[in-house]
């Protein structure tokens, strides 16, 4: 990813498997095109990420493998969110408060 492209957030959709969170890359260099990251329903209902969360979430992880991306390794269109990108946002993000 060039350093003038724009990572646009569309919005979310809500499917059968999980939540769907769009984005668009714009990049003058190149064609605009539109990447799908999914978070499994489970991971809400089992409290792995608060829904305020899922979007930023969804968002770093893009920006992260467009920052691996080459012309020899295009990235794929459509991301699932693991289990473990979930707790590792987690604990950057929401760490366990300490009780006193």
């Amino acid at each position: 990813m060039s350093r003038s492209a724009v990572i646009q957030y569309i919005g979310f959709q809500l499917k059968p498997r999980g939540r769907d969170y769009a984005y668009r890359v714009v990049d003058p260099k190149n064609e605009a095109r539109e990447f799908t990251l999914t978070i499994s329903n489970q991971a809400f209902v089992e409290r792995h990420v608060p829904y305020q969360d899922a979007a930023d979430l969804c968002y770093q992880k893009l920006q992260k493998e467009l920052s691996g991306e080459s012309a020899e390794r295009p990235l794929q269109r459509h991301f699932t969110i693991s289990d473990q990108e979930l707790e590792e946002y987690r604990q950057r993000n929401r760490p366990d408060k300490k009780r006193r």
